[in-house]
């Protein structure tokens, strides 16, 4: 399982500095430049078929929002 801090540094390698960039974009370099294992595939829930790194990728960048490290636009884009 990928851990948070290895999908925050990712996002800090990634994402350009001072552009917004979609969630759906971030989770295309995330799955392009990490190696997601087996149990990131699995589903984040049983009624749910988006796979648990999506959902992690989502928990790093709502708590990076929240420490001030990422903006958010409200709109489902984000920026360093």
């Amino acid at each position: 399982m990928t851990q948070q801090p290895e999908i925050w540094d990712c996002i800090k390698r990634n994402l350009p500095k001072g552009h917004w960039v979609a969630l759906d974009n971030i989770y295309k370099f995330i799955e392009t430049n990490l190696s997601l294992d087996r149990e990131d595939q699995k589903w984040q829930s049983p009624s749910s078929n988006i796979p648990k790194w999506k959902r992690n990728v989502r928990n790093v960048l709502q708590y990076r929002k929240k420490t001030g490290e990422i903006e958010w636009d409200s709109h489902g884009n984000y920026r360093l």
